[in-house]
């Protein structure tokens, strides 16, 4: 099966190329000066924001460097060191700096330009301005779900007129004014208009455009906020999830419904992109093996044990000649560093080389037990690859799992077995998908991809880890939507706080993390930087700090990752 996303790869493709090069200056102008404003489009601008949602620092620090090795997504080479479990290094940082002043800015601006037209001319672009308060209402939520309170009604007027010291809103108060502003947005687009409207067409980079996948996005959205009250505020978070799902019409129905930012191999070459040396993680290589997952082959590659190498590696005298083939080709690391570096696991970080197979090469090849990650499912571009990038956002599949959640916690009316395997099974069409545009390799051949088959999924469906139990319903869905945020780490981050799940005793199974003897704890939120007294903003955020530490729940101050943001109580 073959996914539709509505992404413009060639428009992406030359845009970062000219925002890189000699355009970069005014490119930069054009976001700091109102003066110039008048020489830029809406759909430009709006154009402009998409492209920075997509942050190489962000990958690189907030998942790389620290939510997959703490939610045992991935492990370094060797294993996790026993100081893994740490600030990252700028985490919050490189989120926060992402919308302040760059897409929140951009999208500012896309308000501010169409203000500035004609009363007629705005009556053309309600839709332009309903999508523009999506995105921007669905970042200000990403950034705040981390940070807890952020500057949001006042943000972003500085160059307008308004304040350049604009205070934050609670992150109650947020969620209460974003879910109003997606709700706001999916009326003017579900509303006949006055006049014909006009379109971002092909500056839409998501969606061309198109207001149903926009209204469909937006419910998707308020579906995702409202379930983070789930602790905080049952009542309100039913309210809103009924509310959300109330018109069937505006909902997912399928891959092709997806937010997905997709774009050529040059936008993610390798670099901050790359996860090149980076294990897979043995408690859900293990799972995934167990129960015959077919997204496997699409998230990590196979080690080098083929058996012609094996063979090759007993007749070079490299391996014993009593040796047996293993047929096993996957293999994790323990994340638990304390298990990683005991003796017993040792032996599989043992690596031979043996003689090049291949005619006229004498390079030796070194074959690995281990399984890595699949590099180019990340970054498209590695070793010059020119396949395509894929940035999911918010998933049919995650859309399936949440409804499939709701029924089994009787939050609403539904089959919860229904939406389950609904969303086990986009899920794998959709990395089917991802792994067949991206090229995937798997360290030995050029192109490794092996399509999924119906009947593949049909006998996952029913493996006993996987074959949906009622009594267990909750904890197998989280589970499985886990394991499909393999490219959406915040969200498997967002999973475990909201749920505790997974755990070492779920369905599946992940370690207790010991390090030098001790259980260690997962990070709850982002490090808060302590601002000097020549910020700006000093007051405002000194204050937003103060009152975010009245929370019993957040913590030993601004700076303990371990503490909670509101949403989040224990």
């Amino acid at each position: 099966m073959k996914i539709n996303y509505k992404a413009w790869i060639g428009l992406v493709g030359l845009l970062c190329i000219s925002i890189s090069s000699c355009k970069k200056e005014k490119f930069v102008e054009l976001n700091t000066n109102p003066q110039l404003l008048d020489k830029i489009t809406p759909e430009q601008q709006f154009m402009n924001a998409i492209v920075r949602m997509q942050d190489r620092s962000e990958w690189y620090y907030d998942n790389v460097r620290g939510i997959m090795p703490w939610m045992q997504m991935a492990t370094g080479l060797n294993g996790n060191g026993a100081s893994f479990v740490s600030e990252s290094g700028s985490m919050r940082n490189v989120r926060f700096g992402i919308f302040y002043p760059g897409v929140g800015a951009s999208l500012s601006d896309v308000e501010y330009i169409i203000s500035k037209l004609s009363a007629e001319e705005q009556e053309t672009r309600v839709h332009q301005l309903a999508i523009t308060n999506i995105v921007k209402a669905y970042y200000a939520f990403y950034v705040s779900d981390i940070n807890g309170s952020v500057p949001y009604t006042e943000a972003f007027q500085g160059k307008y007129g308004g304040t350049f010291t604009p205070k934050y809103n609670k992150q109650e108060e947020l969620f209460n004014l974003l879910d109003e502003v997606l709700k706001t947005s999916v009326a003017k687009l579900t509303a006949t208009p006055a006049v014909p409207q006009a379109s971002f067409d092909t500056n839409d980079l998501f969606f061309k455009g198109d207001v149903s996948k926009w209204v469909k996005t937006a419910n998707a959205v308020r579906l995702r906020m409202a379930m983070r009250l789930m602790k905080r505020d049952a009542a309100k978070m039913t309210a809103r999830v009924q509310e959300a799902l109330a018109s069937s019409g505006q909902q997912m129905a399928g891959n092709a419904d997806s937010w997905v930012f997709e774009t050529a191999a040059n936008f993610a070459p390798g670099g901050d992109w790359s996860v090149q040396n980076i294990r897979a993680p043995k408690g859900v290589v293990d799972f995934m093996y167990n129960n015959s997952d077919p997204r496997m082959k699409y998230f990590y590659q196979p080690n080098y044990f083929t058996r012609e190498n094996f063979d090759a590696a007993k007749a070079q005298g490299k391996i014993p000649a009593n040796a047996v083939y293993d047929n096993r080709r996957y293999y994790g690391v323990p994340v638990s560093p304390d298990v990683s570096s005991a003796p017993d696991f040792a032996k599989f970080f043992n690596s031979v080389q043996i003689e090049s197979l291949i005619k006229g090469v004498k390079t030796p090849v070194t074959l690995d037990t281990l399984s890595n990650l699949q590099r180019r499912l990340f970054a498209a571009g590695e070793e010059g690859g020119k396949g395509i990038n894929f940035f999911p956002l918010i998933t049919y599949a995650e859309v399936c799992f949440m409804r499939a959640e709701l029924a089994a916690r009787n939050v609403i009316a539904d089959d919860a077995k229904m939406w389950y395997e609904r969303g086990i099974t986009a899920s794998i069409q959709m990395y089917d998908d991802m792994a067949s545009r991206a090229l995937i390799t798997d360290r030995q051949e050029k192109n490794s991809y092996v399509p999924t088959k119906q009947e593949e999924i049909t006998t996952y469906l029913t493996q006993p880890g996987v074959l949906f139990d009622p009594a267990k319903g909750v904890d197998m869905i989280a589970s499985q939507a886990y394991l499909h945020f393999f490219k959406q780490p915040a969200e498997a981050w967002a999973l475990y706080k909201r749920t505790g799940l997974p755990n070492h005793t779920s369905t599946l199974p992940l370690e207790k993390i010991i390090a030098l003897g001790t259980e260690q704890q997962i990070p709850r939120r982002a490090a808060l930087p302590l601002p000097g007294p020549g910020n700006l903003n000093y007051k405002n955020i000194i204050n937003a700090y103060d009152d975010m530490k009245t929370d019993p729940d957040f913590g030993q101050g601004p700076t303990d990752m371990f503490g909670r943001v509101w949403w989040d109580k224990k």
